[in-house]
């Protein structure tokens, strides 16, 4: 049985006696608040995604949304386990978008051969599985996360859920120092996937906090982003087929990291 310590060290918390009265509390609250703010921002314990001990592929987002944060209280208040909360309650509008984009750059297809939980006919099933089944998320050998698994979340309401600037990324990690601590590396480990678009500007981007810690230069394997999934980009998600269509300034660089996430995960295939 998952517990919160498998997740992470709670060091936010001076004593983990807080955190604990405050989860035994939960279905009389409505959020359960680490006691950091940043600027306009506020930080809410919602560790989403699942904990499989030896995971082939690591997928990342950047923070839990508003929408998922939600979503893991409820199912907490439900009666649901630390577990089922967290992988149910992950990417929870982004799940299709997120698979048609894996199957064209091949990764259940090298999946297939590696794991037999993906050696199947329709993937989609499988793939639906992981977010309602905890026999079916640590069989998958996929990890789904987010770089900094709590949720950074804007405290005027109508702007809830979107992005924190970099700097409030920085500032969590200064402060707490727990981004990618939840992250199962292991010798079974061929890839992590960031679900972002790296440029060079003042947003935050995983795969540049990722390569500032020293410790990851020399792994074994390989590290990718690709376009996140989310509705922000739904014109080059609604042209997978031919990306050449997207009317949008995103267009050269959506093709430029498909076809690097393409080869990589051909380069594996072929391995």
């Amino acid at each position: 049985m998952l517990k919160p310590d498998d997740i992470c060290s709670l060091s936010c918390f001076t004593e983990k006696q807080i955190f604990y009265d405050k989860l035994n509390e939960i279905t009389n609250l409505n959020t359960i608040n680490i006691p950091l703010e940043v600027e306009k921002h506020s930080i809410h314990y919602s560790p989403v995604g699942n904990y499989p001990e030896k995971p082939f592929v690591i997928i990342c987002g950047k923070t839990t949304s508003g929408d998922s944060h939600d979503l893991f209280v409820e199912a907490l208040k439900s009666g649901k386990s630390m577990h089922e909360a967290c992988f149910s309650s992950i990417y929870s509008n982004m799940r299709d978008n997120l698979f048609e984009y894996l199957c064209r750059i091949g990764l259940f297809e090298y999946l297939s051969t590696i794991l037999p939980y993906w050696n199947t006919p329709d993937p989609k099933t499988k793939w639906s599985a992981i977010f309602e089944n905890l026999d079916d998320s640590l069989a998958s050998g996929i990890q789904l996360t987010q770089a900094f698994n709590c949720a950074i979340l804007n405290k005027e309401s109508r702007k809830r859920s979107s992005e924190p600037p970099k700097k409030a990324f920085g500032e969590a990690q200064k402060n707490i120092g727990c981004m990618f601590k939840h992250f199962r590396i292991n010798p079974n480990l061929k890839l992590i996937i960031f679900l972002d678009t790296p440029s060079k500007n003042n947003r935050f981007h995983q795969i540049d906090f990722w390569n500032q810690m020293p410790t990851n230069h020399n792994a074994d394997f390989k590290v990718i982003s690709i376009t996140h999934p989310s509705r922000q980009n739904m014109d080059i998600y609604n042209h997978l087929d031919d990306l050449t269509q997207v009317k949008s300034k995103k267009r050269a660089r959506a093709i430029e990291i498909f076809e690097e996430a393409k080869k990589t995960v051909n380069n594996l295939s072929e391995a």
